[in-house]
């Protein structure tokens, strides 16, 4: 058995994924400062990390991947911006392995990859590393969440004025995958409400 990592590094592309674009304009649009901020999936590109540190780092961000080329790049790029490592911090790990101990608080949380990643990617026929045979990458072998509870774990660890922030054309976010079903019914029995849509962004916040 292994951890259900990633092989193939996401690059930035605005057609395909702009849901880190969006975000940084949220940021921007909204003038956004002293957040602490959790981002779901870095990309090689870091682009967000690497906006923040362009505008002077005006927030804090913990982002986190599974794929040892996107982390690959972000020691190359600490290494050569160090100031930016005071303010954008990358784990390699699985998120559905967290638990509320290891999190501070956050003001801002994206999960534009709800359900994306868990056991095997349900969009294609084949798993979600294309090399791992069958099952031996599954992460409700291993981890402690699943989609469900991580939201749930999300939720509980935003600031009181906190967001939480969903892209709503993920292939997961669509019907019938369980991102959006996943949201819906959390929206569906209060135990979030939606703040505004933001381009293709869905924010939400605890009721």
């Amino acid at each position: 058995m292994q951890m259900n990592y990633s092989e193939t590094p996401w690059a930035l592309s605005e057609e395909d994924c702009p849901c880190d674009l969006d975000f940084l304009e949220y940021l921007a649009d909204m003038k956004l400062e002293n957040k602490l901020i959790f981002h779901f999936g870095t990309g090689s590109h870091h682009v967000v990390g690497k906006t923040n540190h362009q505008r002077g780092n005006p927030n804090e961000i913990i982002g986190i991947t599974l794929c040892k080329q996107e982390y690959d790049s972000y020691i190359d790029f600490v290494i050569n911006n160090p100031v930016a490592s005071n303010f954008y911090k990358v784990l390699f790990s699985d998120i559905y392995t967290l638990s509320a101990r290891m999190l501070p608080v956050f003001d801002l949380v994206t999960l534009f990859h709800l359900a994306e990643s868990y056991d095997e990617d349900p969009y294609y026929d084949k798993p979600w590393v294309s090399s791992a045979a069958p099952g031996t990458r599954r992460n409700s072998a291993y981890a402690r969440l699943n989609d469900t509870t991580l939201l749930e774990l999300f939720l509980k660890k935003l600031a009181p004025t906190g967001k939480i922030v969903f892209y709503t054309e993920s292939h997961a976010f669509r019907e019938p995958y369980q991102g959006g079903k996943i949201v819906a019914e959390f929206i569906r029995e209060r135990k979030m409400v939606v703040e505004e849509n933001y381009k293709r962004l869905l924010i939400c916040r605890r009721p």
